[in-house]
């Protein structure tokens, strides 16, 4: 039997409890979307996201159908999130609207935030070269300052034949690229260039004193509200992620821990809301100053600032990256003047190039009237 005064502290803890289960899951999903979710997480909010789902359900549009998710935002509405096709073909799996994929190389960008938020903190300067990081760094590229490695303009050689999978030590990594040949001008011309970006990540790692992944979820994910992770995290939800290869493949390309022979430009695996929160934090102060997002946005040579593309080939301020690795692709693309975003993800390798589906959503999201 309980005391009078046990059944009053019962009858407390049952009358807060659904405040507490409302307060904890306005908490995940702070987002202004409710409206026109299904019970699976789909949303497809009115006519307009009706519209958009139609033109991902179409066969014209997609080719074999799409595979993967998709949002569409503006303005913090969400007008479309959902998931197409199987997860895993074996099982009939579907297409779940919050599944994870790996985002392939739209992760520089977060690898580009990462050093600008050391940057942030003061210890160090995207301005700063190599030899000031490595002392025994090679005279042909001891100058080359760290905007070059970010907006691939540094001239180092991209050897893409490496075996991605044997690059684990880092320091034996870092002394592999400091011995590549300079193959063109450092500052003069712009070659794509992973390698990079796995020495991006190792210095994120040294000046930090900590994990690339620990510094991005601590610095960049959580105060973004992102469940972001990335591949190796014990913590990643692994039956959220589809197979690639319309779910006939493997989870990820290069297995289930990160090496350098991919970190820090790639392995980033999230859910579109995710992306959308990423949008909605670059918005805003959470993770960047002010001085620090010129600086993100600020294009070098072929349209490629900091880990983004920027220009305004459809006709709107827009900044956008693609990913591909194995048999999945990705393509995030953000207009920030009418605060659209657009994330793709695809369990296949899509004909036509993603961008002309992702640009065509974005024109269709324009025409929402957000509620003030």
């Amino acid at each position: 039997m309980l005391s009078s005064s046990s059944s009053r502290f019962v009858f407390f803890l049952l009358a807060l409890l659904p405040a507490l289960a409302l307060n904890a899951f306005a908490q995940r999903r702070p987002d202004k979307s409710k409206k026109g979710e299904s019970a699976n997480g789909a949303i497809v909010l009115g006519e307009l996201g009706k519209e958009l789902d139609e033109f991902m359900s179409s066969e014209k549009n997609f080719p074999g159908g799409f595979c993967g998710v998709v949002l569409v935002a503006k303005g913090g509405d969400v007008l479309l999130e959902k998931g197409y096709g199987v997860m895993d073909a074996d099982k009939k799996t579907p297409m779940p609207a919050n599944a994870l994929y790996d985002w392939c190389s739209v992760t520089k960008q977060f690898t580009a935030a990462a050093i600008l938020k050391l940057e942030m903190q003061k210890k160090l300067s995207i301005a700063d070269p190599l030899k000031k990081l490595f002392p025994k760094c090679p005279k042909d590229k001891a100058d080359i300052p760290l905007r070059m490695l970010l907006n691939h303009t540094s001239g180092i050689k991209n050897d893409g034949g490496l075996d991605n999978t044997k690059l684990t030590d880092r320091e034996a990594t870092i002394e592999m690229i400091l011995n590549l040949p300079v193959v063109t001008k450092p500052g003069e011309t712009w070659a794509y260039n992973n390698i990079a970006y796995f020495l991006l990540g190792a210095i994120v790692e040294k000046v930090s004193g900590t994990t690339l992944e620990k510094y991005c979820v601590e610095q960049l994910f959580a105060p973004a509200g992102m469940e972001a992770r990335l591949i190796g995290d014990p913590k990643l939800e692994l039956e959220r992620v589809p197979r690639d290869a319309r779910g006939t493949g493997v989870q990820f390309a290069y297995g289930p821990q990160l090496t350098w022979g991919y970190k820090g430009a790639g392995g980033v695996v999230a859910s579109v809301r995710d992306m959308l929160r990423w949008h909605q934090a670059l918005a805003g102060d959470k993770v960047l100053g002010k001085a620090q997002k010129a600086e993100y946005y600020t294009v070098g040579k072929h349209d490629y600032a900091l880990g983004w593309e920027v220009s305004k080939a459809a006709g709107e301020l827009e900044y956008a990256h693609s990913g591909h690795t194995g048999k999945v692709v990705t393509y995030y693309l953000r207009w920030p003047e009418e605060d659209v975003v657009v994330a793709l993800a695809y369990s296949y390798e899509p004909e036509p190039y993603p961008a002309i589906a992702a640009r065509e959503l974005a024109r269709m999201a324009k025409k929402h009237k957000p509620a003030k």
